[in-house]
């Protein structure tokens, strides 16, 4: 067995699996082409092990990037268009793509043999962004996936780690963010503008990466009525995709009402001027739309 497969097994915390792909002498090479009926000749029997499996392989093996891939960014003060003018944004990471199909479903198989209820949410394909998630799937889907990486998770109600249960427009209040943790998180809405305008490499531009949308946006003129694979329009200046067009963003922010969240960055359905970077919007936390989604972050 070669190494993709077995750092995958170990990323998936499948170790008990690495024996029976030793036996048989599976290699790298031929991850894409692996089927559920070759795990069950392997003696994969589980179900849900299988499809982590094949979920894992497909996302190790496709592709010429990673999605899982996060940007750094370090910190500053966001300048004067903005309505955060002149505050204070701290280093962090974020993640280069929104959350995608595929990874969504890899972390949702895990959650929900480990106690979380995550709705499926939709996408296009398992390269497209995850969308039909509403702001308390997004955040409880974060701390799955830090408990499933071993990290801290970041969000809490009443003290007990945030798996189950909606609490409606208003009850996005309830749920605490642990600024200490190292899991991941949905980024604040000024991390989310901050990043979209290029942090301290920005150029100032109108969108983000350009002030040209059809360059780095799929927006109501050329998305052809909907959400596309990520990553295939030009990253802005910290090598970050789609944070205009594609699918709006959840941000951890809550609006002055107090009973709807932030969402950013356009979309395919939208005008391209919805998708600048210091364009703002509210949705009600328990919303289940085709047109949002989420992107990650994490503490530097």
């Amino acid at each position: 067995m070669t190494t993709n497969i077995h750092l995958i097994l170990e990323r998936e915390h499948l170790e008990n699996l690495i024996p029976l792909f030793e036996k048989q002498g599976v290699t790298d090479e031929i991850l894409d082409t692996i089927t559920d009926e070759d795990l069950r000749t392997l003696g994969v029997e589980k179900l849900g092990e299988r499809r982590r499996v094949l979920l894992a392989f497909g996302e190790g093996s496709g592709g010429p990037f990673d999605l899982t891939a996060m940007a750094q960014v370090g910190g500053g003060f966001l300048p004067q268009d903005s309505e955060f003018s002149g505050q204070k944004v701290d280093p962090f990471r974020i993640g280069k793509y929104p959350v995608t199909q595929l990874e969504w479903e890899r972390v949702r198989i895990w959650a929900m043999a480990h106690g979380f209820k995550l709705e499926a949410g939709e996408g296009n394909g398992s390269r497209h962004p995850i969308t039909h998630v509403s702001w308390y799937d997004a955040v409880k889907w974060c701390n799955a996936k830090s408990a499933m990486e071993d990290l801290k998770p970041v969000f809490s109600i009443n003290g007990k780690i945030y798996q189950n249960g909606e609490y409606g427009p208003d009850g996005s209040t309830l749920v605490e963010m642990n600024p200490a943790a190292d899991g991941y998180r949905l980024p604040t809405e000024m991390e989310w503008e901050w990043a979209a305008r290029g942090g301290t490499l920005s150029q100032g531009y109108q969108f983000s990466g350009s002030d040209n949308p059809d360059k780095v946006a799929w927006h109501e003129k050329n998305s052809n009525g909907g959400a596309h694979p990520v990553g295939q329009k030009q990253p802005n200046e910290l090598g970050i995709h789609d944070m205009s067009g594609n699918v709006w963003e959840w941000c951890w922010d809550k609006d002055e009402t107090g009973s709807a969240c932030r969402i950013r960055g356009g979309s395919w359905m939208q005008l391209d001027g919805h998708g600048t970077v210091a364009y703002r919007v509210s949705r009600s936390p328990d919303s289940r739309y085709t047109v949002i989604g989420f992107r990650i972050a994490r503490n530097l």
